[in-house]
């Protein structure tokens, strides 16, 4: 069985999301890129902080894009499951 969704509870979860999300963006972003001298150790024979700061904020900017419209497309889904059966 199918969770409906009021438009209200999907607003409430959206923005939950998007600023937990958003907490990941920026430690990810500027953490990362603050203590790239800290990382010692090498990952394909670069630094760990060299590869963070090239690729690896990118790759997880990517995930976290993908994570959003994976959850929103979801929780739009059963929303309007909701509006549908009601009309």
């Amino acid at each position: 069985m199918v969770q409906t969704l009021s438009q209200s509870e999907f607003d409430k979860r959206v923005m939950r999301l998007r600023l937990m999300l958003l907490i990941i963006w920026g430690s990810t972003t500027f953490c990362a890129a603050f203590f790239a001298r800290d990382f010692n150790f090498t990952v394909l024979d670069k630094p760990f902080g060299f590869w963070m700061a090239a690729q690896g904020s990118l790759l997880i900017f990517l995930a976290i894009t993908w994570v959003y419209a994976l959850l929103v497309n979801r929780w739009e889904r059963q929303t309007q499951t909701e509006t549908s059966t009601a009309s």
